[in-house]
């Protein structure tokens, strides 16, 4: 587990020098003659991290370890979680000083404006060892930031250890999960390599020696089973990286080393993005049954910290991966030039403005810049009349998603 040490300069001037209540002399002996929490006075600006020594993030199934400086004292940490964690957190009996008196608070998650607030989630005194303090279990139902704060009032020039756990394997946020880790892609690449050296076969042949489960579960190891910094998604355990990530690492590797199309797989549709095409279709079927719709959105196989996959790789992977756009009896589609996200919604702007809209919220991070691919077929299906389709292939390159849309318009 990681451990950090925080310079006893920067905490010199956090509060009195004696805890409340106490002699001068009882507080130079650094003890407590009564079980006292010390929570952190509340701040005029509402933020409880303003009345405390902010000391940077403690990791999830890790541990950081500094000093009390000043009684009473305030120090926090903040972490950050999925929604639906179910986190303990401890003032451990390993790394802290004997005869510590310890309370520990937990706030949050922070706001759009950067605050913590001042409502608490969960607090404790004594639950851990000796008067060491201890949440046991604390269930986040909202995902986000959130603050830890350990205070003394009796412990200057005392340490402390504060460990963070994981306990229902949901903690880590899930954008984590949508890119293969860089040095987990690194031991695929190196392996492969190694294959083909020895093996004389092509990349490709070798791939499957490299991404068995064998492979996954060392992958795993290589990068969560350490002393000091395991990745974040390591929180969410084996089965987790085994279920989520190792397979995107495996789809990538399958189009870099030619093995055909890189594979996009399917997730279901968010409420916003259910309504928006439930409006639109609304206005298509009225009246003369004017046009019809489908939509699909789908992960991007990509490796963190590289540079995200083509438009012309995620639009080849769509066509492979979508059934009904290769069936017997689809269009045969021809690519068109490539348009903006503006040029798209104009396309939209009668029957689906809504989604749209929506797409960027439900897909993006907020601020990239989707590209959008456009593929156009006309079928003739009654003399003199055709339908026109169009599939749209909007791609997000930062959050690795993207949405397959397909639109036909009925020539009455």
């Amino acid at each position: 587990m990681s451990l950090w040490f925080v310079p006893s300069l920067l905490l010199a001037a956090c509060g009195p020098t004696q805890e409340l209540g106490e002699s001068p002399e009882s507080a130079q002996l650094g003890e407590s003659t009564q079980a006292v929490l010390y929570p952190p006075p509340a701040p005029s600006s509402g933020n409880i991290v303003d009345s405390t020594a902010f000391l940077g993030p403690v990791g999830l199934n890790d541990a950081v370890q500094t000093r009390f400086t000043t009684n009473p004292q305030y120090l926090s940490f903040n972490f950050r979680v999925a929604a639906g964690a179910q986190v303990r957190l401890e003032v451990t009996h390993l790394g802290s000083s004997m005869g510590l008196d310890t309370g520990l608070f937990i706030y949050g998650p922070k706001d759009a404006n950067g605050s913590y607030g001042t409502t608490l989630r969960a607090q404790d005194d004594d639950a851990g060892y000796g008067e060491l303090s201890k949440v046991t279990s604390l269930t986040l139902a909202q995902g986000g930031e959130y603050l830890a704060v350990v205070s003394t009032g009796t412990g200057a020039g005392k340490q402390f250890r504060l460990g963070l756990g994981c306990l229902n394997s949901a903690c880590a946020e899930p954008s984590l999960f949508t890119a293969c880790d860089l040095d987990v892609a690194t031991r695929i690449e190196v392996c492969d390599e190694s294959v083909v050296e020895v093996q004389h076969v092509t990349p490709a042949q070798a791939l499957p020696q490299c991404t068995d489960a064998q492979d996954a579960h060392d992958a795993f190891v290589s990068q969560c089973v350490v002393s000091s910094g395991a990745k974040p998604w390591c929180a969410d355990g084996e089965a987790a990286f085994t279920s989520k990530m190792w397979p995107v690492c495996k789809d990538f590797y399958y189009r870099y080393y030619g093995a055909g199309p890189l594979p996009l797989t399917q997730f279901p549709l968010s409420s916003a993005l259910q309504a928006a095409r439930a409006a639109g279709h609304t206005r298509c079927k009225t009246g003369e049954n004017w046009c019809d719709e489908s939509l699909w959105t789908l992960n991007v196989p990509s490796v963190a910290g590289t540079p995200p996959v083509s438009l012309d790789r995620v639009a080849e992977g769509a066509f492979a991966s979508i059934p009904a756009l290769y069936a017997q009896e689809a269009p045969q589609f021809q690519r068109l030039a490539d348009l903006t996200y503006a040029q798209f919604s104009s396309r939209l702007d009668y029957f689906f403005p809504e989604l749209a809209q929506a797409l960027p919220g439900a897909l993006g991070n907020g601020t990239e810049v989707p590209q959008v691919a456009d593929f156009y077929a006309d079928v003739p299906v009654a003399p003199g009349a055709k339908d026109y389709h169009h599939v749209y292939v909007v791609y997000f390159p930062v959050s690795h998603q993207t949405a397959v849309f397909w639109f036909t318009q009925h020539e009455i």
